[in-house]
């Protein structure tokens, strides 16, 4: 029998490599720019400086986690790396437009 393999389905080792670095470095990535955003978030919500610090800290090793579980498991790479481009760009849009709006 002939077994036939999906599209989306990893074929090659640039593939492999290309996921495997897109679920380290790009999990990675996303997960500390929305660690950042929400550092500078909490504060202007009333959170102190520290606590909001220490909690994003906290919740960034399970977004890290939870992202790099979801990296592994999407079968589609093209959307896997354009959800984590968008979430650090996001992210660290967020970061650096409230804390450029916080020193002006």
């Amino acid at each position: 029998m002939v077994r036939e393999t999906s599209p989306s389905a990893p074929v090659g080792a640039g593939r492999v490599v290309l996921r495997v670095l897109a679920i380290v470095v790009g999990s990675y990535a996303a997960a500390s720019a929305l660690v950042a955003a929400g550092a500078v978030t909490l504060p202007l919500l009333g959170v102190a400086r520290s606590d909001a610090l220490t909690l994003c800290g906290i919740l960034g090793f399970l977004i890290y986690l939870a992202l790099a579980l979801w990296a592994a498991a999407e079968r589609r790479l093209i959307l896997l790396i354009v959800t984590l481009l968008a979430l650090t760009a996001g992210g660290a849009a967020v970061a650096a437009l409230i804390s450029l709006s916080a020193k002006a």
